[in-house]
Formats: structure tokens, sequence, C-alpha cells
């Protein structure tokens, strides 16, 4: 799926002034370029809440260009909970970090017997060309028995993509049917979680050395 976004020019017009006409102030750079933008908020709210940070977004500047981006941080107003500044990383022809949603597929064996899927992660740290950025990585966990483990290793990965992860690092397991109350605890936990963790996680530590 695509995703577009209209994109103007900032000049010397204030943050504030623009939020204040409905307008989210941003930044679209890489190594080669760092240019103040702005978007209409209304707009990026929409888009984001579908690519989020896991998906290409294309800014179609006013002046006819179009670039092809990753959000990697939005900064929240604390008081409103809503964004106030984007950080758009514009694509080139070199390998970029970015986070990748995994794709469970298949039921487990170990499901069938009462046992629970865990899905200890739900995206994965990757480097990879543009031109290969998948839209999500399938993790096929059919084959997993109550206590089995699966691992990054496991994991097929498309041509071209290479995890950053440590092959080791655990992605799901089935647990037995006791400890379903522990999993539910924990998932009400990560759903009061608030929003800025997870927007930030699109920024890798590479960029913020940079």
């Amino acid at each position: 799926m695509e995703y577009k976004l209209r994109a103007y020019y900032r000049g010397d017009q204030r943050p504030k002034a623009l939020r204040r006409e409905g307008k989210l102030p941003a930044v679209l750079y890489n190594r080669h370029m760092n240019e103040k933008i702005y978007v209409d908020f209304v707009e990026f709210d929409k888009v984001f809440r579908q690519a989020s940070i896991h998906h290409v977004i294309t800014l179609e500047l006013e002046d006819g260009k179009t670039v092809d981006t990753l959000v990697r941080q939005v900064e929240l107003n604390k008081r409103k909970h809503a964004p106030e500044h984007v950080d758009f990383y514009a694509l080139a022809d070199e390998p970029i970090e970015m986070y990748v949603t995994l794709k469970f597929v298949g039921t487990p064996v170990g499901a069938k017997q009462g046992g629970v899927l865990e899905e200890v992660m739900t995206d994965i740290l990757v480097k990879t060309l543009p031109k290969n950025i998948p839209e999500s990585i399938e993790v096929d966990v059919s084959g997993l028995e109550i206590g089995d483990v699966l691992h990054v290793g496991d994991i097929q990965f498309p041509e071209g993509v290479e995890p950053l992860v440590d092959r080791e690092e655990t992605v799901a397991t089935v647990v037995p049917p006791e400890d379903v109350e522990r999993l539910e605890a924990e998932a009400e936990a990560e759903v009061s979680e608030s929003e800025p963790e997870v927007i930030q996680k699109g920024k890798t530590e590479e960029e913020e050395e940079g």
C-alpha cells in the first residue's frame, strides 16, 4: 500500500503560528540535506495511523518534488498528547536501519494442546536498501509445541534484509495454560503504555549519534 502526504517549505514561519493554523512543523533530513517543512495536522494523523514508523511515506512537496521518507520521531505535546513536530528521514540509494513488523502465521501445535502463543517481538530492527523494504516479515509458528522457543536465527529474512538483533533473541514461544493469566496481565499493561515510546522507536542509535 502507498502512503502519500502533501508537504510545504516552512521558510521563516514560526512553529507556534503554524500549529495555531492546524499545521504540523517538521524537518526533512538525511546525511545530505536538512529542510524545514510542514504538513497538515489532520492529513498527517490519518496517514501516520496507518503507516506508523514501519512504512514508507511519500512526501509531495509544493515545488513538484517527491521524496520517499520514514518517520523517525514524533514529538508530542505533554498536555494534549498530540503531535507537535515530526522528523522525516529522506531515503536515498544507501542502506538504512529500520523496524519492520513481524507477521505471525500458522497455528502452533502447542496451541491445540492448550498452550498459548506469546509474541515476544512484534517488530525487528533490520538493515536494508530502501528498494528492499518489506511490508512485513512472516514468522511461521505452526511447528511450535508447548515450551518451544523461536529465535531470530529461525526466521527466514527476505533477500537483502539483514537483522540487527542477536540471533539468539527470543521472538515467540508457546507457554503452558497455567501462564495465561500472566500473559493477560502483561497485555493490559502494554495497552496502558504511552504513545511517545512507540513513536520514537523509529529513530536508530546511528542517527541519534549523528
